[in-house]
């Protein structure tokens, strides 16, 4: 079995300190650096109330004091928000399209779990303040939701009887009674045979 040359015996701790290192730095930084990029950020605690906010964010709310939000339910500042899902689900929302007011954000949402892995709050990231960022995205969702609409369109028209009783031609007495008859019976909500 070849002997280890020291030089790798030294270099491995190194590199492994270097490692846990920069990722106890870039844990540190992250949130400084989303706040940064993003055009709103929120943290919640568990019970979903506001525990801080980045700075833009309270504008693009239209809040004249960002400071009354703190402690307040998340739902109270931000009505469509689902950050409370999130902290009781545990489940991150990873990219949501978010309508407040006339404005809609492209926002994301995770949980913040504590080193056991419990869920102890969350934080909400507004991306973007207009969809069109992600407009091949959006093309696909409209495409998707035009498709849909066009399929229950044809499902409707499929279900809809194809013939009425104006489609029946015949001018006789009895057929002319036979369709009254008809008509009185279908304005019932019995079942005729």
């Amino acid at each position: 079995m070849p002997s280890r040359s020291p030089e790798i015996s030294i270099t491995k701790p190194l590199v492994a300190s270097e490692g846990e290192h920069l990722v106890k730095v870039a844990t540190e930084s992250l949130l400084g650096h989303l706040a940064d990029i993003c055009d709103g950020a929120i943290i919640v605690d568990r019970q979903a109330r506001i525990v801080w906010m980045n700075d833009r964010y309270p504008k693009r709310l239209g809040l004249a004091d960002p400071a009354l939000a703190i402690g307040q339910p998340v739902e109270s500042i931000v009505p469509n928000s689902l950050m409370r899902e999130v902290v009781e689900t545990g489940r991150p929302i990873m990219l949501d399209l978010m309508d407040f007011g006339e404005e809609t954000f492209v926002v994301m949402r995770l949980p913040l779990r504590d080193k056991s892995g419990a869920v102890i709050g969350g934080i909400g990231l507004m991306l973007l303040n207009n969809a069109m960022g992600l407009a091949p995205l959006v093309s696909r969702f409209n495409r998707l939701r035009v498709d849909y609409a066009d399929a229950q369109r044809r499902l409707a028209e499929a279900r809809r009887a194809k013939h009425t009783l104006s489609s029946i031609i015949a001018a006789s007495d009895v057929c002319v009674a036979l369709k009254q008859q008809a008509r009185r019976a279908a304005r019932t909500k019995a079942p005729v045979l």
